[in-house]
């Protein structure tokens, strides 16, 4: 019979700890390197075909379990469904851990300002500045599977709502989409729940290997079509497509 010394017993429990911290530590240095190369690389270059992305600065952190991400002055510029369109936050932040499903959460503050293509092919343009704005993403090996999008307070000059939503998720067998606007009393409420047919063609572009219009071409050449199943209100708003 082996009898340990019980030494061993008092000091094994320790050396083990320090092997997993350090471990994880190289792990986050290895995987924030990674990213930091990854963001640099990205800088006012196009994210997916027809996406720039880019920032006044960022601060990369989340030590030991997360990375997290800290924008001044971050903007997205591209193609949307009928011309040019653009996004700029004041603050932008993400967070995604390191380990586990590959989800990350968004946050924003400050002032938005949104530009986008109508279908009347004139620049359009909003301000605003949210109570909250919080956003996530779920995707795997095969691309984005769900997107969420959830602002409360979203008040610009010609618009006000309480609560302002949009959801994607890739269902079966389609696409599906929900967008929700809880308005004051003089802006009418939205709420449009719907579910695009042959999602197959949106697949490059949620693996970020395809545009938004170019998607959308091939969407329509295949016969998609978007099914409506509850619609309310009566905005004036470009078609999601």
């Amino acid at each position: 019979m082996f009898k340990y010394s019980s030494r061993f017993w008092l000091y094994a429990p320790i050396v083990l700890f320090l092997t997993l911290a350090i471990a994880v530590m190289i792990h986050w240095w290895l995987t924030a390197d990674t990213f930091e190369k990854k963001l640099a690389a990205l800088k006012g270059h196009e994210a997916i075909p027809g996406v720039t992305i880019d920032w006044t600065s960022v601060q990369v952190g989340g030590f030991p379990f997360r990375l997290d991400a800290d924008f001044t002055n971050f903007r997205i510029a591209g193609a949307g469904a009928h011309g040019p369109a653009a996004w700029e936050s004041e603050k932008f932040a993400l967070h995604a851990l390191t380990y586990g499903r590959r989800q990350t959460v968004y946050e924003a503050a400050g002032r938005q300002q949104v530009r986008w293509t109508g279908m009347d092919g004139r620049t359009h343009a909003a301000s605003f500045l949210p109570g909250s704005m919080r956003g996530s993403t779920i995707s795997d090996s095969q691309g984005l599977k769900r997107f969420d999008l959830d602002i409360a307070g979203m008040a610009g000059r010609d618009f006000a709502f309480t609560r302002f939503q949009f959801h994607m998720r890739q269902g079966s067998p389609g696409l599906d989409l929900m967008l929700k606007a809880d308005a004051l009393a003089q802006t009418a409420d939205l709420q449009v729940y719907a579910s695009l047919s042959r999602a197959e063609a949106w697949a490059p572009l949620l693996r970020g290997e395809m545009s938004w219009p170019g998607a959308g071409a091939a969407w329509r050449a295949k016969g998609g079509k978007a099914n409506l199943s509850q619609l309310v209100g009566t905005p004036e708003l470009s078609p999601l497509y």
